[in-house]
C-alpha cells in the first residue's frame, strides 16, 4: 500500500509506532545536517512526531515542524518538551505551503514527497519555490522503487518537480531509509536529492 493511502492520525495514534517512526531522526538527513551546518530558519517537512526537528534544535537551530497529521504533531509536541527544546510544530497541508508564513533557508524532507501523488508533488515543490527564499536548500529522503516495497521514487521522479528555472544544483545520490515494520530496524534503498533555490 503507497503511504498516501495511510490514515495517519490514526497510525501516530496506535500504541505501536508507525514503521517509519524510528525513534530518532533518519541518520542519512541527520549526518547531512553535521557535515553542512543548515541556515536558520529551518523546516522540517513531513516532521511526524518531531524527531529530527528536535534533535536539530538540540543542535541551536530554529526549527519549525510541519506535518498534515493533528496525532503526529501532538506527539511531537510532547516529544520537545519531554526534551526541554523549542521547536514550532504546525498542522500544515504541504500542497499549500504558500499559505505557510515562514521563509526557511533550510529544508529537510524525510519521506514526505515520496508519500504524494504526482499533483501534489507538483503543488508541495510549487510551495516551497514560493516560501523559500534565493540560496536557500532543500534536502529530500525518498524512498527507491529499488526498495522492492511496491511503490517508491527512480532519480528522475524525484528530480523531476525540482527541474524547472526555480532550483539549480540539484544532485540525486543513493541512500538508504532505516524503517521499522516490526521491532527490528531494516535499511531500504533511497535517494537523497540536494537543490538549491535560485
Amino acid at each position: 500500500m503507497a503511504p498516501d493511502k495511510h490514515d495517519y492520525d490514526q497510525m501516530y495514534a496506535a500504541p505501536t509506532p508507525p514503521p517509519w517512526d524510528i525513534g530518532e531522526p533518519q541518520p542519512e538527513l541527520f549526518a547531512v545536517a553535521e557535515r553542512i551546518p543548515p541556515r536558520d530558519p529551518v523546516l522540517d517537512a513531513g516532521c511526524g512526531t518531531g524527531r529530527l526537528a528536535i534533535a536539530l534544535a538540540r543542535m541551536g537551530h530554529r526549527v519549525h515542524g510541519i506535518d498534515a497529521s493533528v496525532k503526529g504533531i501532538a506527539v511531537a509536541q510532547r516529544n520537545a518538551v519531554r526534551e526541554g527544546v523549542d521547536v514550532q510544530f504546525d498542522v500544515v497541508d504541504a500542497t499549500r505551503l504558500d499559505r505557510y508564513d515562514l521563509r526557511p533557508r533550510t529544508v529537510f524532507d524525510s519521506g514526505l514527497l515520496h508519500g504524494l501523488d504526482d499533483a501534489q508533488r507538483r503543488a508541495y515543490v510549487d510551495g516551497l519555490e514560493a516560501i523559500c527564499p534565493p540560496d536557500s536548500i532543500v534536502y529530500v529522503l525518498a524512498m527507491s522503487i529499488e526498495a522492492g516495497m511496491g511503490w517508491g521514487m527512480t532519480s528522475h521522479d524525484l528530480e523531476q518537480p525540482f527541474a524547472t528555472e526555480a532550483w539549480t544544483d540539484i544532485v540525486v545520490e543513493p541512500a538508504l531509509i532505516l524503517a521499522r515494520p516490526e521491532k527490528e530496524k531494516i535499511r531500504l534503498a533511497a535517494h537523497l536529492l540536494s537543490a538549491r533555490r535560485t
